[in-house]
């Protein structure tokens, strides 16, 4: 019998697991830098613990995060216990800030203005921040569509 219940509560975790890979994302609000600042019983109380997690180590010990992917294109990155980041990529089908992850960068700028940097793979804008200055990085293809965005605290 005592097998028993690690083997159930295995069974049950593999298919938790199991659905929450298959799961959809969340949907994510219009302007993600709403969601700065979460901790993280606010973000699993908001959209369901996450199918993911998992470290990114950064080059210096500062620059490590903990990411709770929920799958679908859309994670949070946390710092100590905030969200700091919210990355929003393909295959995420909703419209975020005006405009479809996929769209190529036209389509970016009619909705936000032009970018303040302009880089090979990437355009960065400033986004109205309530607490802290935000940013906004679109990552994109070589096709020149915008295939991630990354909305972040621009004083990290």
């Amino acid at each position: 019998m005592k097998r028993a219940v690690p083997l159930a509560l295995t069974i049950l975790l593999a298919a938790t697991a199991l659905a929450t890979a298959q799961a959809p994302a969340p949907a994510v609000p219009e302007d993600p830098a709403t969601l700065l600042g979460l901790s993280p019983a606010q973000a699993i109380e908001r959209f369901g613990p996450p199918g993911g997690v998992f470290a990114v180590r950064g080059a210096e010990a500062w620059q490590d995060d903990v990411v709770f992917d929920y799958g679908g294109g859309f994670s949070l990155f946390l710092f100590l216990d905030r969200v700091w980041q919210v990355r929003v990529a393909e295959p995420y089908a909703r419209p975020v800030l005006g405009f479809v992850v996929g769209s190529a960068v036209d389509r970016a700028v009619s909705a936000l203005g032009s970018p303040e940097t302009e880089l090979p793979d990437s355009y960065e804008w400033s986004l109205p921040g309530e607490a802290w200055p935000v940013r906004l990085r679109g990552v994109v293809d070589d096709a020149g569509d915008i295939v991630e965005l990354y909305i972040y605290r621009a004083d990290f």
